[in-house]
């Protein structure tokens, strides 16, 4: 068995604006950013191609990844860079600019993880742990307000990603991670990393995460943190040298074009301790594709914004 050791725990932020047809528009800084400006319905069909929209109750329009084996957000397919704000969550999926940096992630377990839009950026919306051997991320779930939470909210023990502090900086940090079982054994004992910053937009508090200093000590090499560049076009997105190019534009939002619906309004996500994951993920592409298909009327899209690329076309963070 693990040793059980403390975590740092850093949560996050003012409680996210779900989207949902009854949603408020929320205010638009005035001053446009490098990235321009994007709809929620940019969101839509750029990851249609690539998952599927789910009405959830409760949650409006949810993100469900189409993922040939098993998927973990901020775990699989990717790696950590530390840049000038904070750790950043680097995508190899061409989907990877938007649902790693907006919004948050939740677990169903007869559907898998599902994402929840958001407004504004951040190199990752996360909160992070340390152990006396280890680090931990865990996506954040909607709901959850850094203000009046942070303290005592704790992600399900399911959430979380472990692995040795040595290996934070690989690569392709899944080979590395604690299975569900070892992290589980690690995850009850929280203490706080105060480490945050805070976005452009509406200037929402995010972890940084771990001290860089203290990472390479742990690993044993020099980092060179990255600056972020922005770009108005996704194929521009890459990580080159100590330099990664970001797509971040404003957001705005109508409705997905083409989307299923959880008609059960029962359902929650796992978010209680005793809740206990079972479903196999074959299962849960199985009933997603089993919920009934809608269409939204013609009225409801709104128009793209001023971005470059025309789509989801190759942006990797």
């Amino acid at each position: 068995m693990k040793k059980i050791v403390h975590y740092s725990c850093t949560l996050i932020v003012a409680t996210i604006l779900l989207f949902s047809a009854g949603n408020k528009a929320m205010a638009q800084d005035d001053a446009a950013p490098a990235s321009g400006t994007i709809t929620y319905q940019d969101f839509y069909d750029d990851l249609s191609p690539y998952g599927t929209w789910i009405d959830y109750p409760g949650y409006g329009h949810v993100w469900n990844p189409r993922i040939d084996g098993d998927f973990r957000p901020y775990a699989t397919n990717g790696y950590w860079a530390y840049s000038d704000e904070g750790w950043e969550w680097a995508s190899n999926y061409s989907w990877g600019w938007a649902p790693f940096h907006y919004g948050r992630w939740m677990y169903d377990d007869a559907y898998g993880w599902l994402w929840v839009p958001g407004y504004d950026w951040s190199p990752a919306w996360v909160t992070w742990g340390s152990a006396d051997n280890y680090y931990a991320w865990a996506p954040l779930m909607p709901g959850v307000n850094a203000g009046l939470q942070f303290s005592s909210w704790r992600p399900h023990s399911f959430y979380w990603n472990v692995c040795d502090r040595a290996h934070i900086y690989d690569r392709d940090i899944s080979h590395s991670l604690l299975n569900q079982q070892e992290a589980g054994n690690i995850t009850s004992h929280i203490s706080i990393i105060n480490n945050f910053n805070s976005t452009h937009v509406h200037n929402l508090f995010y972890s940084k995460g771990p001290a860089l200093n203290e990472v390479e000590r742990y690993t044993n090499q020099k980092i060179n943190p990255v600056s972020l560049k922005e770009v108005k076009n996704i194929n521009q997105v890459k990580h080159e040298g100590n330099q990664i190019v970001v797509y971040r534009p404003q957001v705005q939002q109508p409705q997905p074009r083409e989307f299923r619906r959880v008609n059960d309004n029962t359902r929650t996500p796992l978010s209680a301790a005793d809740d206990k994951p079972v479903m196999q993920h074959m299962q849960q592409m199985q009933n997603v594709s089993r919920l009934p298909v809608h269409n939204a009327p013609r009225s409801a899209f709104g128009g793209g914004g001023a971005r470059g690329g025309g789509g989801n076309r190759g942006g990797r963070h």
